[in-house]
Formats: structure tokens, sequence, C-alpha cells
């Protein structure tokens, strides 16, 4: 398996994040609207995050987490011919997913550092890939399904009279 690098990872993670504005812009319409009302989602909640913050933040997170667990990769990095295994090569667990895409990327961000160390690190792995133990790959090719013939029928076998030649192949010995 050949380890993705930093432009790969960043072009996939791009495309996530747009994939999750476009999904999300619906619910941040409405609760934009809501902020000049009062409103339970509008007022702080934990330190200065509202409550309709930690719900975008949640969603956000299980759109990372639900589509690594359950297919190995999100839509972005499906699109760039990613995919996320553990470091033993097999799919991760579903825990060691949860912890990838909330507290070791939470610690990755922290300025962006986590995710710089991708384009040093000989394996390319990022700091939540090393916390976790896993690795962003190229997806194997799947082999091309055979293509099989059509079965014939035996042509059928026409018994020579004695003493003389096949009557349909003249040519033959």
């Amino acid at each position: 398996m050949r380890a993705a690098g930093f432009f790969p990872r960043l072009a996939a993670w791009l495309l996530d994040r747009l994939i999750l504005g476009a999904v999300l812009l619906l619910p941040r319409l409405y609760l934009l609207a809501d902020r000049f009302g009062v409103d339970a989602l509008s007022g702080a909640v934990l330190f200065r995050y509202r409550l309709s913050d930690i719900v975008l933040w949640t969603l956000g997170a299980l759109y990372f987490i639900l589509f690594t667990a359950f297919s190995g990769a999100t839509p972005g990095k499906k699109a760039m011919g990613l995919t996320v295994v553990a470091k033993e090569g097999g799919r991760p667990d579903f825990m060691t997913v949860v912890s990838r895409e909330t507290f070791a990327r939470y610690l990755s961000s922290i300025l962006c550092l986590g995710y710089l160390l991708c384009a040093v690190d000989p394996e390319s792995g990022a700091l939540h890939d090393r916390i976790c133990d896993t690795r962003v790959v190229y997806a194997p090719e799947k082999a091309p399904a055979r293509k099989t013939e059509p079965r014939r029928a035996a042509s059928p076998s026409v018994p020579a009279l004695p003493g003389t030649a096949d009557w349909y192949a003249p040519n033959r010995p």
C-alpha cells in the first residue's frame, strides 16, 4: 500500500468541506434566522459556544466518522482514490475512527501543525494518524471483472461413412 501525500489529502479534505458545507447549508440558514429571535439554541452553553455550534460540529463529526467507519473513506477521499486503513493494513475499528475524527483531529488542528506533519513525515502521516495508528493510502485498484465468453453449443459430430471422406470438411486429412 502506498501512502497518500500531503496534496492529495489536502484536496480530499477540501472536497469534503465543500460537500459538508452544502449539506449543512440549510441547518445553518435556519439557525442564523433564529439568532434574531429568542431561541434555546442561540444562548451560550459551553464556554462561548452556543448549542447550535455544538449541534453543527456534531453533524460535521458524524459525517467524517460514519463515512470513514462504514466505507473506509469519505466522499472526498474516494474522489481522490484514497482510503483510511489501520497500521496493519485492515479497516480501523469504530472506536479508532471516532477518536481519529474527533479528539485526534482537534489536536492536529492546533495551528495546523498536525496536518503539516504529513508534508514532512516519510510515511505521510498527520498527527491524528500517528495518535490512532492509522494511515491514509491510495485505494487498491479493483481488478476488472473477467469477461466470460458465452458457452457455445458443441458442433454435432456426423460420423463418416466407411471408405468415404467427410462431406462437410473435404480439406481435413
